[in-house]
């Protein structure tokens, strides 16, 4: 055989081969065929981000798992934004959060009375009020603490069942008296309040004043005219007149208590009533008359007293001899006693009746030996109408 035939018998042997061992091959992987190199397969959409499944064929021509086709960011489906309110919302395939910050722009803030915003933009935990305001409550005033609740602030002088803020504005002095209770005018003038909130109790409160009337007559039944008519407290005159044509008189309007009566004229010797009541309100009459009417006699003495009662009267004045240094020294020894000291003014003194202003001159007493034993007496006596202390001492 030529050369030439042995060469094209020895391809055509390799062809064989080669084809053989191909056929092979593929014999092999088709003996359980599940797939073709290279081949693809979609499935159903995948869970999340909006893709298909996918899988491919692997060379043993088995098919691989299913997958995305696309990329999923590592925390999706995870909660974020999440805060004191909770979270507001979840990762998504694009790797950003579904939702905003779930807790209102003013969670936290500070609303109403003393409270604050929570998740879902409503004020809670309020106090009872807000600062600064006040109230009556069961009469009872309020003011509205830092911290939004109620505290009792009123005052109550009287200590009776209102507050000075709360009605007793008028009668913070006198218990259980009230704006809704009070009257224009006093009208219980014994009760000890003052029932119309004018800061004066019953009988020192004007509108419980009286008045006194009668009439002064002589022994024989006839009016006295211009006599004098006093009412006098101790030796305080707390108001006078004198009486008219008819010897009649009116004292009014006066405070209601009990007062003496002094009923004088320059011809009479004086009669005095004791203990005059005045009732509120009332007028009370007394006459000087029968037992009581004045009798002819001079009342008025050289030193300005009257005849019965060793008191220095300024009606005596240029009767009987009687004469002040002037009306200031009238004025200041009406009612004293003869002799006494009486302020003529911040730098004077007379003595009464008739005395010359004398310039005042303190003198201090004062008590000191040199050596030995001290002795002391204290006393109280009177001097010029007033109780003093009188000290003696002696140095042995």
């Amino acid at each position: 055989m030529s050369k030439k035939k042995r060469f094209l018998v020895l391809f055509v042997l390799l062809a064989f081969f080669g084809i053989y061992l191909t056929i092979s091959v593929r014999a092999d992987c088709s003996c359980n065929p599940e797939c073709s190199q290279g081949q693809t397969e979609n499935g159903g959409n995948c869970a999340d981000c909006g893709s298909t499944m996918r899988r491919d064929c692997q060379s043993d021509c088995t098919w691989g798992g299913w997958y995305c086709q696309n990329n999923v960011p590592g925390n999706y489906g995870q909660s974020c934004n999440c805060g004191a309110c909770g979270c507001g919302g979840t990762i998504q395939c694009s790797g950003t959060c579904s939702g905003g910050n779930s807790a209102p722009p003013n969670y936290g803030q500070s609303c109403g009375n003393c409270g604050t915003i929570n998740c879902a933009g409503s004020c809670i935990n309020q106090g009872s009020c807000s600062p600064g305001q006040t109230q009556c409550l069961n009469d009872r005033y309020q003011t509205c603490s830092s911290g939004c609740q109620w505290q009792n602030s009123g005052t109550n002088a009287d200590n009776d069942a209102k507050d000075l803020q709360c009605g007793d504005s008028l009668c913070d002095n006198s218990p259980n008296v009230y704006d809704s209770t009070k009257t224009p005018t006093e009208n219980a003038c014994t009760d000890g309040l003052d029932n119309d909130c004018d800061q004066k109790t019953d009988c020192n409160d004007s509108d419980c004043d009286g008045s006194i009337t009668g009439a002064i007559k002589t022994s024989d039944n006839q009016p006295i005219v211009s006599a004098d008519v006093s009412a006098k407290k101790d030796l305080t005159t707390v108001k006078s007149t004198t009486t008219n044509q008819q010897g009649s008189y009116t004292i009014s309007p006066i405070n209601c208590g009990t007062y003496n009566l002094v009923a004088s004229h320059p011809d009479y010797a004086p009669q005095t009533k004791n203990n005059v009541n005045v009732a509120p309100q009332q007028q009370t009459t007394s006459n000087f008359e029968g037992g009581s009417s004045l009798v002819l006699g001079t009342s008025c003495e050289q030193d300005c007293t009257f005849a019965a009662d060793n008191i220095i009267h300024a009606s005596c004045d240029g009767k009987n001899g009687c004469s002040f240094y002037d009306s200031t020294a009238k004025a200041a020894c009406d009612n004293a006693q003869p002799g006494w000291f009486r302020d003529y003014d911040g730098t004077h003194y007379i003595t009464c009746a008739s005395g010359m202003p004398q310039p005042k001159i303190e003198i201090q007493a004062s008590v000191s030996c040199a050596s030995g034993t001290l002795v002391k007496v204290t006393k109280i006596v009177i001097y010029n109408g007033k109780p003093v202390k009188l000290v003696v001492a002696t140095c042995g």
